[in-house]
């Protein structure tokens, strides 16, 4: 198009248009490859992410069952600690009786011992001091 003028003619004006419209193809060509080169990236990384989103959904799945029995367990042990320490408890119970009642026998057969060795050895000088 030569300049100064200010019409153009109509070979000028198709020439140019198919000068547009190659331009525009190439460009539309290059799209389309890039398009078709990322679909042949992009395919598979769907079908991964829908294969990491159903285990991800199974595993969500196991978490709650497996948190779930974990409760259950902690609940049973306690359940058993609490016994555990009711036993243990009236055990204890039981020992101190026993050694209360033992500290008593061993009192009484000490005070038995103790009085009979004593009267043994100092009840005749005492029957004398008392009954003259």
């Amino acid at each position: 198009m030569e300049t100064g003028k200010h019409f153009v003619t109509k070979g000028e004006l198709y020439e140019h248009t198919d000068l547009i419209k190659k331009e525009l193809q190439g460009s539309i060509n290059h799209v389309s490859q890039n398009v078709n080169n990322l679909e042949k990236i992009v395919l598979p990384m769907v079908v991964a992410l829908e294969a990491i989103k159903e285990n991800t959904g199974e595993l969500n799945t196991t978490m709650k069952e497996f948190v779930s029995e974990q409760k259950e367990h902690r609940e049973k042990i306690h359940t058993h600690d609490m016994a555990i320490n009711d036993l243990q408890r009236d055990d204890d119970v039981k020992i101190e009786k026993e050694k209360g009642k033992w500290n008593v026998i061993g009192i009484i057969t000490a005070a038995l011992v103790g009085g009979g060795l004593f009267m043994d050895k100092f009840g005749s000088w005492i029957a004398e001091k008392l009954f003259g």
